[in-house]
């Protein structure tokens, strides 16, 4: 049985897309985007096509370090709410 699955212009370009928002969570990707193609062919597709492409590991290591300064920036905002929050439960135990 013949697995094999033929591309589209459009598929591919979602498919570069996904890859630089998830990275290498085939199945997210799978899931969220491609349902129609299996893991295996998304994998191939990307070690054929896209693994050695520079633009892409460029846009995959920018948006890491988005992800990253996002993630920081979240962290800081719940470590001053639960300081705010904890004030201000000190204030009514008082």
């Amino acid at each position: 049985m013949n697995n094999y699955h033929k591309w589209t212009k459009n598929e591919e370009d979602i498919f570069r897309e996904a890859i630089i928002l998830y990275q290498f969570n085939f199945e997210a990707i799978q899931s969220k985007f491609l349902p129609h193609i299996s893991l295996k062919s998304m994998k191939n597709k990307y070690y054929q096509r896209i693994h050695n492409n520079v633009d892409i590991k460029i846009q995959i290591k920018s948006q890491k370090q988005q992800n990253k300064a996002q993630q920081q920036s979240e962290s800081k905002q719940d470590i001053q709410e639960r300081a705010i929050y904890n004030y201000i439960r000190n204030l009514i135990n008082e």
